[in-house]
């Protein structure tokens, strides 16, 4: 991807997530907690910083930072305004690439789910090439569209939420799509853009089952979209289901997240602070995933591959010989 269009991103986030990158850390300046970037409230990874709390919040204090998502979580790590977050790979590599050097030495804690991409469409379609007389539409003008697969989306136009700002544009740049890609504040305002016909798709995402699309029903008029473009790691392709949708064995493009820290001084004290939620979490990731936890600590297969991001590692002090004088 072209550094323009990162710069572009970069600046929406940072008129869209001015409040998670000031106030939201101001509010977790707890002096001996880990701030961890989450996501907005009510979405996976915010949840999953919930549960980190109920599990190690006794052997560890941690506040959740919320913000739009991935993006905003690397930014307010760059700052110094969080300890930890959740960030997608594809994303992490992409932003530190880049050229920011305090995202470049960041630590993997350890591999987390893997978010999809939720692509949205009207059931029935939505009128394109509209005529209007002043603010007025004419009617019977324009044709409708109907969007099934990934691929139908050329020349669309598509709100998106969070971090899907950047895949979407690497998407639109691989395929060719020309999508013109408008910027959502959120699902509620990508959902209104959609039903009022400004755009024809909306793309957001998270880990399965996503609160955001989970919320809808049968009769929504709402349909997800099938990714049908081959793939590349660290992408995949998976299956999931969503009943309220009348939607099964919907292929999603799946992108692995990570909880990254900064480099701290492995035995320094925000070092040890890591190393302690890092124990506890692979403690506890049997309880995490057969507990009353969110369904994504079941997608952790192999907690030790943070996949090719430096694991961070604590260094154990060498123990004194009790027979030195």
């Amino acid at each position: 991807m072209k550094k323009s269009k990162l710069s572009n991103a970069l600046a929406a986030f940072a008129c869209m997530g001015s409040l998670c990158l000031s106030a939201g850390a101001q509010d977790a300046s707890t002096s001996n907690a880990l701030r961890i970037g989450s996501g907005p409230q009510g979405k996976v990874y915010e949840l999953l910083v919930r549960d980190m709390q109920a599990v190690c919040g006794a052997e560890v204090p941690i506040v959740n930072v919320s913000s739009i998502g991935g993006i905003p979580n690397l930014m307010m790590l760059s700052a110094s305004q969080a300890d930890l977050g959740i960030v997608q790979l594809d994303t992490l590599r992409e932003m530190g690439r880049d050229g920011d050097e305090n995202i470049q030495t960041l630590q993997a804690v350890m591999p987390l789910h893997i978010n999809l991409l939720h692509v949205l469409a009207l059931r029935d379609g939505s009128k394109v090439g509209e005529a209007r007389v002043g603010e007025t539409k004419v009617p019977f003008s324009g044709d409708l569209r109907v969007i099934k697969k990934f691929s139908e989306l050329k020349g669309a136009k598509v709100a998106v939420v969070g971090s899907t700002m950047l895949l979407g544009q690497k998407l639109n740049t691989q395929w060719k799509l020309g999508m013109d890609l408008r910027v959502a504040e959120s699902d509620d305002d990508a959902l209104k853009m959609l039903k009022d016909n400004k755009v024809q798709a909306i793309f957001t995402d998270g880990g399965w089952p996503l609160p955001s699309i989970a919320r809808h029903k049968t009769d929504s008029g709402l349909v997800l979209v099938e990714y049908d473009e081959p793939v590349q790691a660290p992408f995949s392709i998976v299956k999931r289901n969503y009943q309220n949708l009348s939607a099964f064995n919907v292929p999603f493009l799946g992108s692995p997240n990570v909880l990254v820290t900064r480099p701290f001084k492995p035995n320094g004290d925000m070092g040890k602070r890591v190393a302690a939620l890092q124990s506890c979490l692979l403690k506890h990731l049997e309880e995490l995933q057969e507990g009353r936890f969110h369904a994504a600590w079941k997608e952790i297969k192999n907690p030790q591959d943070t996949l090719g991001v430096p694991r961070f590692t604590r260094i154990e002090s060498p123990k004194k010989n009790a027979n030195a004088k």
